[in-house]
């Protein structure tokens, strides 16, 4: 088969599963030029050094083209036993970048919004659970349990805890087939996204590419600063590779001067001293030696 009928097949499948259309799109885009490129699918990985080569010199954008080129490749071969010529690649290197999240006070202006019933649950769900849009859309009611939701996603379905505050909005705005409804029917990914837009925008939230994303890493990482596990975080997330997981546990400055504060020795000595001044040793070691004593 030529590579050009490959991903025509390939966003085909995409399609079927229920990939957003933007997704889509950025997946043609860079599959269309690597079919330019290699008019058959290689067997061999020079073909594909070759035109990552040429791609363009930012590492972020080079490392874009490595992921799509890996799903189609993957996918070629689970679906038609090609060879994959990516075998023995090592990824491009790149210095990701943290993803946007929400500030305390962003997420305090943005609960002061003035929204609909069924806005608010939306906008809760995702920060509450970071699921992605299109499992959010595709919730229905009885896919609501006592403590979780089930969710079906890039990696399969998948059982989400979820805050008994925001089940029983979910519980609250259920429609007929979809918990997320519209005078249309149940919302799409893309309405979902113009609605956590709006919510921003009421909210004088500003900065580009803002929406269910957003929510979804401002989850991921106040769940890690808040003493969570990467493993948990992955199965809740829905991550196929811990790899991308961990992108959360690159705390950025401020989150780290704030667990500095909360987790210094100097907490724990100044408990001691019992509002004495921290530059008395012989009380402090005193102190110590009395707590430790209670201890054994």
């Amino acid at each position: 088969m030529k590579t050009q009928d490959l991903v025509a097949a390939f966003l085909t499948a995409g399609k079927a599963r229920g990939l957003a259309a933007g997704t889509i799109d950025w997946y043609r885009i860079i599959l269309e030029r690597f079919a330019r490129h290699c008019e058959r699918l290689p067997r061999k990985s020079e073909p594909v050094e070759e035109f990552l080569s040429r791609c363009p010199a930012n590492p972020r954008t080079r490392r874009d083209y490595w992921k799509a080129l890996t799903a189609f490749c993957n996918w070629c071969e689970k679906r038609y036993g090609v060879t994959n010529p990516l075998q023995g690649m090592a990824p491009p290197r790149s210095s990701r970048a943290l993803p946007r999240t929400l500030s305390p006070a962003e997420l305090g202006c943005l609960f002061l919004v003035a929204l609909s019933k069924r806005d608010r649950a939306l906008v809760s769900l995702f920060l509450d659970t970071g699921i992605r849009a299109g499992e959010a859309v595709g919730l229905q009611p009885q896919d609501i349990g006592r403590e979780s939701v089930m969710v079906d996603g890039k990696t399969g379905p998948r059982e989400v805890p979820i805050s008994p505050e925001v089940r029983s909005q979910l519980v609250d705005i259920a429609g007929r087939a979809y918990v997320f409804e519209g005078p249309k029917g149940h919302i799409t990914p893309q309405h979902a996204y113009y609605l956590v837009r709006a919510a921003f925008e009421a909210a004088g939230i500003r900065g580009r590419k803002l929406g269910p994303h957003t929510l979804r890493h401002t989850f991921g990482r106040l769940f890690i600063t808040a003493g969570g596990d990467a493993f948990s975080l992955q199965r809740i997330l829905g991550h196929s590779n811990i790899q991308t997981t961990r992108i959360y546990v690159e705390l950025n400055t401020q989150d780290i001067i704030l667990q500095h504060h909360k987790f210094t020795p100097m907490r724990y000595v100044q408990g001691l001293a019992q509002g004495r001044l921290i530059d008395e040793p012989e009380y402090i070691i005193r102190t110590m030696k009395r707590e430790e004593g209670k201890r054994d």
